[in-house]
């Protein structure tokens, strides 16, 4: 749901496994990775340009569908990862889960995390509730989701609080 609230005062951008490994069995899949990557890449600007962190977080390990080729690890192609940028590691869905996630949100002085990347239903979905469990606010990036299909993708943004692009510009320009 798109959210003209935001009740937090310093987020940070959170980008949740947007890594090779994490191909999606959609015919419209290189269209899709495309546009995620260049809203991902924009909101990232967005935060950096307003001095708010960008953190990227990395999963390790195999992922549900097996990936054979080598460059599986590596975030997907375009994607703007820039020095001062953050990367957390995780083994879990939730990235909250046996990671220092909180502790760098923290450490950044944020009690808001802005959620971007793949898989819409699971992993990005998991941590942002996990999000209000570590008494961190949450909201989803709109159209910087990729979920296994264009439906799944819109259900979630239903159910969850989504920010868009010309919302988080104004908080920045306006504090409100």
């Amino acid at each position: 749901m798109i959210m003209e609230e935001i009740w937090g005062k310093n987020p940070a951008f959170v980008v949740i496994d947007a890594q090779k490994k994490f191909y999606l069995d959609r015919e419209d899949w290189s269209m899709k990775v495309q546009e995620m990557v260049s809203a991902i890449n924009e909101w990232a600007r967005v935060f950096r340009a307003a001095g708010k962190p960008v953190i990227f977080v990395r999963f390790e390990g195999p992922t549900c569908r097996p990936y054979d080729a080598p460059d599986g690890e590596e975030f997907f192609e375009g994607i703007e990862f820039l020095p001062g940028d953050t990367i957390v590691d995780k083994r879990h869905m939730n990235s909250f889960n046996d990671t220092d996630l909180e502790k760098v949100l923290r450490d950044k002085g944020c009690d808001t995390a802005v959620m971007a990347g793949t898989v819409a239903q699971y992993c990005v979905i998991s941590t942002y509730y996990a999000a209000f469990d570590h008494d961190i606010k949450a909201y989803l990036a709109y159209g910087a989701l990729a979920g296994t299909t264009q439906k799944l993708e819109d259900e979630v943004e239903d159910i969850c609080k989504v920010l868009t692009l010309d919302r988080i510009v104004r908080f920045f320009e306006k504090g409100e």
